[in-house]
């Protein structure tokens, strides 16, 4: 254990930046470096340290409710520490830091939960839920988790924001320690302080830009059970989520809501209620789900035959991947009705993709996209369901795109009319659509190539009826085993077929992401520095005036990168590749839905120049070495709303002479070494170039380099969002003169440096930036105004953090 007098180097050393203010008086520290828990009570369980990297305190026993404390009977105490859930037995278990422990059985918690979500909770005997939250929680990931007693008011923090809030007066002082209810987990770097540490309440979500038009056709258009329609979250607010944190408040909100999901989010497994009049849209190709899935309707209750007044209604789901979750992707249940699932790619699961039961109709699920999945879409729950299944389960399959998804496209019981028209099965090995259970199918317009049984209402169990018309076979294909007559869809509406012969090149092309309120790439021009006249070039226009061309590989992508003149490359899909390409000059990179991974683009070689380049819109992730790199004298270079996610080396780096550089509108998710700008502490050949502006770019809980600027004079960084830096924010050296304005600094512990490590000290001048619960920025010397060389309007700085939130990264041009 460590005495107060060795936090400092303990905080220097380990990167503990999420300790409370230098103010705090501190009660007790401990990193087990020692390698013993001397002054530690233990009650059940087996704890001992151990070396995870460090040495930890671990709680190895997965099958009892485990307790150990420290300390003196504080009254007001800040508990902090590192925490790693390492496995779970059973539901509804836990791994927690406690508060004010009178003994083994009576203490206030803060617990990371395997039922998805974080608790603040008292013991007092029993367990008793005083707040709780939806939260992403892993087995094998540390957490750094803080709870704050003071007075009645207690108040939870995960990764240094306020996730919970509550008042209760029943303990008034007590020890500090951890807790593991039917778990194992290790905890680290425990610090006590006697006043609440830095944090608050988590950010409102940003207001959304995703398309939320459209309406479905089929079942769920119908007007019945009291709703016309199905509208989702029309009339009610549109907001942005990004983890899953976010994504499950939104998603249990009353009332009308449109949520639109940026990026793949990992959710606990196994799934999650949705609320009604909800409208749930990617953006872009790449959004989507991860580990958990999506239950829209109420708990299962086997009394119940018919549609409750507060079932489930109103719902779409568009525009998602869905990836790897825990049991069902989608579920819909318990007379849930007017559900739209549309436009979404599933694959990989552990059971259906989309399971509709219980008595719900009128659904609709159309141009999505299955693949590498068996259990696909199961319609009805078991064959003695009739109860609540029999004159329900009315659901509409169009368009969608049966990848050698082996049954279930979709397994019928009970309904009627069950609409399965213009989709495209293809290998299907055991069963396109099998109805059975007295259910009714209508099979019309879909195209079977190589489906060796393309429908049958004697697959298994019950038969059922099915009535098959204008349907393609090829290849491969037998002929459906249909038989009986079925209630006609058109008695509830009106639709119009395609040409079943037109079906496979009409889904192919149409179904899945990406394929919605695709974004527009409207002409646009660059600012700051990028726009300045000099060096022979007016401005940076990129590949203006060239052809333009779509590349979907590396090979392609190096190719037209590389030719001489002016090009527009618009890149489409995931393109992965290793090293660097190179890109010269005259072009245009702009993303279509577009990621690059395990590479990176370099703008000029030592003898073909990178001048005039403009990249848009497009994800860089696990670079081998940077991402995009500007070099040897590359000049009047735009790089704009790009996401970049962590690679070995910089994000951005300019260096080496390069000049009039415009780094705006991006989004620097989780990396470590963001942007560089100056080759070394050596190379004053830099001197008298390196002129950039850095607007508008989201820092994302990235470490460090935002800029680190050598030599650059003046270099110009305004309105841009810093949140959770690790390291710091801006760092200026080598005499380089950094004007930072209008920023908002967000728990940033060291917005600005003047100098750094070994780099000798530059020049900065700050103003109007915002600090919330961050250090101040230093400043020394003076530095030349940017507006001697270009126009710019600031925003505000207090309205930055909603401004680039809801307008930096993909998918906003």
């Amino acid at each position: 254990m460590r005495t107060p007098t060795a936090l400092l180097g303990l905080v220097v050393a380990a990167s503990v930046v999420l300790a409370p203010a230098a103010s705090a008086a501190t009660l007790l520290t401990d990193d087990f470096e020692d390698g013993n828990t001397t002054g530690w009570s233990t009650s059940g369980g087996s704890w001992s340290v151990v070396s995870d990297g460090s040495r930890v305190l671990r709680q190895s026993g997965a099958s009892t409710d485990a307790r150990v404390r420290v300390g003196a009977s504080w009254s007001g105490q800040a508990v902090q520490a590192r925490v790693k859930p390492a496995t779970f037995n059973g539901t509804n278990r836990h791994v927690a830091v406690t508060a004010r422990a009178q003994n083994s059985t009576n203490y206030y918690y803060l617990a990371l939960s395997n039922t998805g979500s974080v608790v603040l909770g008292k013991r007092a005997g029993g367990f008793t839920t005083l707040a709780s939250a939806p939260a992403a929680v892993s087995t094998g990931t540390w957490y750094t988790v803080r709870l704050e007693a003071f007075g009645t008011t207690l108040r939870g923090f995960v990764n240094g924001t306020q996730v919970l809030a509550a008042n209760d007066g029943t303990f008034s002082s007590g020890n500090a320690g951890f807790a593991t209810y039917y778990a194992s987990a290790a905890f680290d770097d425990m610090l006590v302080t006697d006043v609440p540490g830095t944090g608050g309440p988590p950010d409102p979500p940003p207001p959304g830009t995703c398309d939320t038009s459209g309406t479905p056709t089929g079942f769920a258009s119908v007007d019945a059970w009291g709703q016309n329609g199905t509208t989702g979250g029309a009339g009610g607010p549109k907001v942005e989520v990004d983890t899953a944190t976010e994504f499950l408040t939104a998603i249990a909100q009353s009332g009308p809501l449109n949520i639109c999901v940026r990026g793949m989010i990992a959710l606990p497994g196994p799934m999650h209620n949705v609320t009604s009049d909800k409208t749930i849209v990617g953006i872009g190709a790449g959004s989507g789900l991860t580990g958990g899935g999506l239950n829209i309707g109420l708990p299962v209750d086997e009394a119940m035959t018919a549609p409750p007044p507060d079932a489930v209604h109103n719902v779409i789901i568009r525009n998602l991947v869905f990836r790897d979750w825990a049991d069902d992707a989608i579920n819909v249940q318990m007379f849930s009705h007017h559900v739209w699932i549309d436009h979404n790619d599933l694959a990989s699961g552990y059971d259906g993709a989309i399971d509709v039961k219980r008595g719900s109709s009128y659904v609709t699920v159309s141009w999505n996209h299955t693949h590498d999945h068996t259990k696909n879409m199961l319609l009805g729950h078991d064959d003695d369901n009739s109860a609540q299944d029999v004159g329900r389960l009315k659901v509409t399959y169009h368009h969608n795109w049966f990848n050698e998804t082996p049954q279930r496209n979709p397994r019928v019981r009970f309904g009627e009319p069950v609409h399965v028209y213009n989709n495209y099965y293809f290998h299907n090995t055991d069963v396109g659509i099998a109805c059975q259970a007295n259910a009714g199918c209508v099979i019309e317009g879909n195209y079977f190539e190589n489906v060796e049984e393309p429908a049958s209402n004697r697959y298994a169990g019950p038969s059922g009826r099915c009535v098959a018309r204008d349907n393609v076979f090829v290849g491969e294909s037998g002929q459906p085993e249909c038989s009986g007559t079925v209630q006609e869809p058109r008695t509830y509406y009106a639709y119009t077929l395609d040409d079943p012969n037109t079906v496979k090149a009409t889904v192919m092309a149409g179904a899945g992401v990406g394929k919605i309120g695709a974004a527009t790439m409207a002409a646009s021009t660059a600012d700051g520095w990028a726009s300045v006249n000099a060096l022979g070039q007016n401005g940076t226009t990129g590949g203006a005036g060239g052809p333009t061309v779509t590349v979907t590989t590396a090979a392609q992508l190096e190719d037209y990168a590389g030719r001489p003149g002016p090009y527009v490359i618009m890149v489409s899909g995931r393109i992965q590749f290793d090293d660097m390409i190179t890109v010269v000059a005259n072009k245009s990179i702009i993303g279509v839905d577009a990621e690059i991974s395990g590479g990176g683009l370099q703008l000029g070689s030592t003898t073909r120049p990178g001048n005039n380049v403009i990249i848009r819109n497009i994800r860089f992730s696990g670079a081998s070495d940077d991402s995009i790199s500007v070099t040897n004298s590359a000049h009047h270079v735009w790089i704009d709303h790009n996401e970049f996610l962590p690679g070995t080396d910089g994000s951005v780096d300019v260096k080496r002479r390069s000049n009039y550089v415009t780094v705006s509108w991006n989004w620097f998710r989780g990396t470590d070494k963001s942007m560089l700008l100056g080759h070394s502490d050596t190379y004053t050949t830099d001197v008298g170039h390196l002129k950039v502006t850095y607007h508008h770019n989201f820092f994302d809980g990235s470490a460090q380099r935002h800029p680190r600027v050598r030599f650059g004079d003046p270099v110009h960084v305004y309105n841009n969002y810093y949140r959770g830096n690790s390291l710091y924010g801006v760092a200026s050296t080598m005499n380089a003169g950094v004007v930072v304005e209008g920023n908002y600094f967000e728990d940033v512990a060291f917005p600005c440096h003047v100098g750094y490590a070994e780099s000798d000290p530059g020049r900065i001048v700050q103003r109007d930036n915002v600090f919330v619960r961050s250090g101040t920025c230093e400043a020394a010397g003076s530095v030349a105004e940017p507006r001697t060389f270009y126009q710019y309007s600031p925003d505000s700085a207090a309205g930055v953090p909603s401004i680039v939130r809801s307008g930096a990264g993909t998918g906003r041009i």
